[in-house]
This record gives C-alpha cells, structure tokens and sequence, in this order.
C-alpha cells in the first residue's frame, strides 16, 4: 500500500463522511467499521476534526489528547499486542480490509489504497490487555473527515460496433425476409441532431426514472430514486439463415437480429460510467409449409423443396418477438405484431408513460434533487424526451414496432433474490423508426420502455408495483 500523500487533482468525484473513533470498546470491537468500501486504487485522506481521548488516564498529566497521541509516549517496537508500536500511545491508526495497521495522527493523511476494502479505524492501545488494562480504561473519542477521491471516468470508445456476424458470401443475410428488423441492422448511438447541440452524450434527449428499495433512516418511505439520463451504443446484427420451428405439418420461421447494448450516465457523480448492459434477439415469425425430410429432399441426397403432404402453414396472433437478457437475472419474452399498418407519414404520437406507484408516498417523484431526481419534469413524464427531440427535428414518416410480455405467450422470469426485492412483472416496448425524407431510410431511432418492478416496502403485506421506464433518441452510426 501506498502511504505517500499525492494529488487529487482531476478526480471525478469525493465521497465524504465523518466518523466518530470511540477509545473505550472491547478488544473484539477495538477496530471500528467505518462502512467506507473502498474499491483498489483509490486515493483516501483521513483529517482530525475535533474531539480528546486517552490511553491511560494516568499519563500526559491526566490531560487528554488529539489523535496525534500521548505526546514523548512512544510504544516500545517489542510491545506487538499494540496495533502500531514504535508509535505515539493513543494515536489514530487504520487499516484496510484487515492489513497491517498505518499511522494516521491527525493528518491529513492520505494513502492509495492497493488491495481494497472496508477502512476500519482504532486507538493505539493494548488490545488485549497484555501489558495493563487495555482498553478498559480509556477516555474519549475524536472525530475524523475520510474522504475517498474517485478518478474520472473516461468515455467509451463507441468507434466500433458492439457485435459482428461473421462474414460468409453464401448463404447471405435474408434480409428481404427481415421485414421491418431490417431497418435496424447496424449501429446507433446518441449524436447531436443536424444543426443542433443537443441529442449527443453530453445532452441526450433521455430520460431513466428508476425506483430501488431502501430500508434505512434516510429513506423513511422505504425506497429511493436514482433518475438521470444516460447515452448508449445500441447494436442490431442479422445472422446467415433462420431458425425454423417444425410443427409436423406446417414450420414457423424465425428470421433474427441480436443485439447487445451498453447505456451509461450522462450526468451526475458517475458520469460515463456503464449503468445497463443487455443482449438479447429479435425475431420477426413468417408462417410456411413443412419441408419433406432434414433438408426437404426427403431421404435423398442434397437440398430440396419438397413438402410434407399436406401439409399447411401455422397461424399466429403475433409475429414479432422481443428476447431480452439482463444481468440482473433477467429474462424476457415480449411479443407484437406487425403489418403494412405499422407505418404512417408525419410525426408519432407519443404516449405519457406512467410513472407513479400505487399505494405509496410519492412526494419524492416531484422534489428536485440533484443526486437522486436531476429532472423532476422528465420524472413526471420521461417520454416528453422524445417529443422534445421531434420537436427539435420533426420526421417525415416513422416505422412503429410495439412488444408486451402480457400478449400471447409472453414471459418474465427472475432470479430468486429478484423475485423477493425487485421483481420485474411486465414489460412493455415501443420502438419508432423515423426518416427524414419521405423514403424508408430510417436514420433515427426512438424507444420507450416500461419494466414493472414489485418492491417489497415496509408497511405493506405485498410487494408494491413501481414503473421503471426508459426513452432514448438515437441516430444510426454511418458505416457501423
């Protein structure tokens, strides 16, 4: 570990806190938890702020002292029952994780934390009592400043596409069977609008409304938010065939784009920092007769285009279909339909997305607070983004594509943990492709989102239903 005191010039952030070092505990309490995790690599100074304590009353002319210790009062290098010998008795000592012990004093002192982990904090006393009576005489306490300085974040490379199908001549992508997937097949990302300086990473038109649970004093109505708006990397490829699901008489073809996306704070103490990671599929399910045999030749050598007999071609309510996976524990199936009705000239009408809880107290929704709710009139309505961002730029004609886990067959499921503090019931999606000439070249690429979370809140014999909803404005990467 690095003790030397070095510059915290540049940092993204500090976490700060106080924190009073009784001297008066038992030797099992002797060092005290600090609740300061500190990631490896991080800078942390601790500073006295005031208060006296003692070692052994009988010392220093029954005067206290600051946490620079019993002055002339230097422990014997011999004595290793004490946390720091060679050292003033009485002084401020640390740790990290459990490592050796560090001089603190009064500081300021600052040291670069190699391993990581919780800094806990203690007198430089006999612990154990093995030379006297430990800590079962002291007096007092002092009261230090930690704080932990975070270097800045650096801003993802978004110079490439996030996932590649590799390259094969033949068979090629069916990208005339896409249908409307096939307008999604590259790169989007944030970028400021034509002739604008809004829309890029630095001024999104996003918005994330985001409730978590949190049972502490602070929180007395038993969940917090954490709202900000955030820019992405969104990538859609298409793989070099389908994927056919036999029936027997008839087959469903699912013709496929994956995608993965990576979102990161716009704003705020972690900014470009990574927030949401996903990956997941989207499938658009045409309807066919069944081929004869593995390769519809039948028995026979090489590919053919013979059928079963009589064999008819499935029917189904929907045809498009969302598969989402999180790293939360996450897993979702989202279904919808598409048709020639799904395209429309002119601008979309963007819905209000519902934001508020059922049950609860929502005052927190409406409070401007920079950490926690930036933006209170996107908090009432996230989705006023996207109308903001049209306002700015109005398409000429747009492509709507909507999926929910409540039609058909749809699905989430969670991990345990999730089910009992976050579960996500439902999820609702929309998409809007929009072009800017009249044509279908669809260069701007709006979304909305709304998971349904159930939070366990106290108070309430069943988990509360909280919206946790998503809108992005993003414009395709030329040549990803």
């Amino acid at each position: 570990m690095d003790t030397a005191v070095k510059s915290n010039a540049g940092a993204q952030g500090v976490q700060g806190q106080s924190f009073t070092v009784q001297a008066n505990t038992t030797p099992a309490n002797a060092w005290q938890k600090t609740g300061l995790m500190v990631p490896p690599g991080i800078e942390v100074t601790i500073a006295y702020q005031s208060g006296l304590w003692t070692a052994d009353p009988s010392s220093n002319n029954r005067q206290l002292y600051d946490a620079n210790g019993c002055p002339g009062a230097i422990i014997p290098t011999n004595l290793t029952g004490y946390p720091a010998p060679g050292a003033n008795q009485g002084v401020l000592v640390g740790r990290i994780a459990g490592g050796a012990p560090f001089v603190i004093g009064n500081g300021p002192y600052a040291i670069l934390t190699t391993p990581g982990g919780e800094l806990e904090l203690c007198i430089n006393d006999d612990i154990n009592a093995e030379y006297g009576k430990g800590l079962a005489d002291n007096i007092g306490s002092v009261t230090v400043q930690i704080n932990a300085y975070f270097p800045p974040n650096t801003p993802p490379d978004f110079s490439k596409p996030l996932a590649a199908d590799p390259a094969q001549a033949s068979p090629a992508v069916p990208v005339a069977s896409l249908g409307p997937l096939a307008y999604l097949i590259g790169t989007w990302t944030n970028q400021n609008l034509p002739g604008t300086n809004a829309g890029g990473p630095d001024s999104p038109y996003s918005y994330n409304v985001m409730p978590l649970p949190q049972v502490d004093p602070s929180s007395p109505t038993g969940y917090i938010l954490k709202n900000f708006t955030y820019y992405e990397e969104l990538t859609f490829t298409a793989i070099h065939g389908t994927a056919p699901n036999r029936g027997g008489m008839g087959q469903q073809v699912s013709y496929t784009l994956f995608y993965e996306q990576r979102v990161y704070f716009a704003e705020g103490p972690n900014k470009d920092a990574l927030v949401h990671a996903e990956n997941g599929s989207l499938l658009l399910l045409l309807d066919s007769q069944q081929p004869l045999g593995p390769y519809g030749n039948g028995d026979q050598p090489g590919l053919g285009n013979q059928i079963v007999q009589n064999s008819v071609a499935p029917t189904q309510p929907f045809n498009l279909v969302k598969q989402v996976s999180v790293p939360h524990g996450n897993s979702i199936l989202a279904l919808g339909n598409y048709t020639g009705a799904n395209a429309a000239s002119g601008v979309p009408q963007i819905p209000v997305a519902s934001v508020l809880p059922g049950g609860v107290n929502t005052q927190q929704y409406s409070v401007d607070d920079p950490v926690s709710n930036p933006q209170p009139a996107f908090t009432a309505n996230p989705n006023q983004v996207l109308v903001n961002a049209l306002n700015a730029r109005p398409c000429t004609n747009f492509l709507h594509l909507s999926m929910s886990s409540t039609n058909g067959k749809g699905a989430v499921t969670n991990i345990g943990y999730e089910q009992q503090h976050a579960n996500v019931a439902q999820y609702d999606f929309d998409y809007w492709l929009e072009a800017f000439d009249g044509t279908d070249n669809y260069t701007q690429l709006q979304y909305t989102q709304t998971i349904t979370l159930q939070l366990p809140i106290p108070g309430h014999q069943q988990l509360v239903t909280f919206p946790h909803v998503t809108a992005n404005t993003l414009t395709k990467v030329a040549g990803l």
